[in-house]
């Protein structure tokens, strides 16, 4: 007997150890989706592409806007994808206070994978999509920085399974869908991009989401209630989702003086803490902090404090929000050097304590779940990238 429940036992654990992994997927490809930035005013406005890469099946997700303090949720809405579909969506600033900051924003799009607002009719080049926030319309505005998650909510075989299937079609498979979503529904198929542009100076410059394979959501996405990840929404753990983003430091170029100008982005999309989501895990209990060494590129390192971040005194040590930007050569110090490398860390304690998977890879070491990019300018060129990291 005791032979017999053995067996069973380590049948069991395969089978729990069978199940994949949530991975960072770097050919692009995910069920989950993360834009790890986005630009609206002073000019700014950031289009947003979602691609549904399968040829047979069609899918519905769910986009998320996110605010770049606490993560808070400003703007949600599904589309529905076809097989081969590509939805373009453009986030902009219509008003702005007096200190810059937004004060009603617009997401419009003209592509007939999303719904007009409050109607069960889809948007087109002649009635796009147009969905104000603000005052006026009872919701917060989107902060001028934040991030977006893309979340595949389910795939659906729908006749022809070809492109060209009705959105009408979609929708109601969606509708009649049950609650509860089968991992095999969610297959590895989305892929996306984030444009940012300025038409008054010119300047644009594009960035792949990043993508992450086997989140396989659990169940049917819908607008206006919470969108925070991990289970019991999904297959994979918070710790699940931060072992995948885990880093401990990252290679961030930069060029600064006349027209050149560098900046670094941090995005923690597991943080959440307008939900008070402080996933047990370092290093959430307090804001992120960070560390860096500047270099220029005849191996010459600053000496002194590396951040100036006003009204803060210098310092070796910052502080980052759940999205955060810091530009070299006022923020982050450069000295006198024009061009280099920054070494960035985190800077928390050194233990990860508190994950809920088994195996939990990063307890134990150093590091953080975030998401780090740069964007240098040089004279109109504006390249933005995903930073080395290990």
């Amino acid at each position: 007997m005791k032979k017999k429940l053995l067996a069973v036992a380590m049948g069991a654990m395969l089978a729990a150890g069978a199940a994949n992994a949530v991975t960072v997927n770097h050919a692009g490809l995910g069920d989950l989706l993360v834009a790890p930035s986005y630009f609206i005013g002073g000019g700014w406005q950031s289009e947003l592409k979602v691609i549904n890469t399968s040829l047979t099946q069609s899918v519905v997700a769910k986009v998320v806007i996110h605010d770049n303090e606490r993560s808070e949720e400003r703007l949600d809405f599904l589309i529905y994808l076809s097989p081969g579909d590509v939805w373009v969506g453009t986030l902009a600033s219509q008003a702005a206070g007096a200190n810059g900051q937004t004060t009603r924003s617009v997401v419009t799009s003209s592509d007939d994978s999303i719904l007009l607002p409050n109607s069960n009719n889809f948007a087109s080049a002649a009635t796009p999509a147009v969905i104000v926030s603000g005052a006026g319309e009872g919701r917060s505005p989107l902060t001028n920085i934040g991030y977006i998650t893309i979340i595949e909510s389910q795939a659906f075989d729908i006749a022809p399974n070809a492109p060209g299937v009705s959105k009408a079609a979609i929708k109601a498979a969606f509708d009649a869908a049950p609650a509860v979503v089968a991992d095999t529904n969610t297959p590895n198929v989305l892929a996306g991009f984030l444009t940012i542009s300025n038409p008054l100076n010119g300047q644009n410059a594009s960035l792949p989401t990043l993508a992450l394979a086997d989140y396989n959501n659990r169940i049917k996405q819908n607008i206006g209630v919470d969108s925070s990840l991990g289970a019991p929404r999904s297959q994979a753990t918070v710790a699940d989702i931060e072992d995948a983003l885990w880093k401990t430091s990252f290679v961030v170029p930069y060029v600064v003086g006349g027209s050149q100008s560098s900046l670094v982005s941090f995005t923690f999309p597991t943080k959440l803490t307008y939900r008070n989501v402080i996933s047990g895990q370092y290093p959430f209990a307090t804001k992120v902090a960070i560390s860096a060494d500047v270099f220029d590129y005849s191996e010459n390192r600053i000496t002194g404090p590396a951040f100036n971040i006003s009204p803060l005194p210098a310092a070796s040590v910052t502080s980052v929000f759940e999205h955060d930007w810091l530009a070299f050569g006022s923020q982050i110090s450069v000295g006198s050097f024009t061009a280099g490398w920054a070494n960035v860390r985190y800077a928390n304690p050194t233990v990860s304590v508190g994950q809920t998977s088994a195996p939990s890879v990063n307890l134990g070491k150093s590091g953080g779940p975030g998401i780090v990019t740069y964007i240098n300018t040089i004279g109109p060129e504006v390249t933005w990238h995903y930073a080395p990291s290990n």
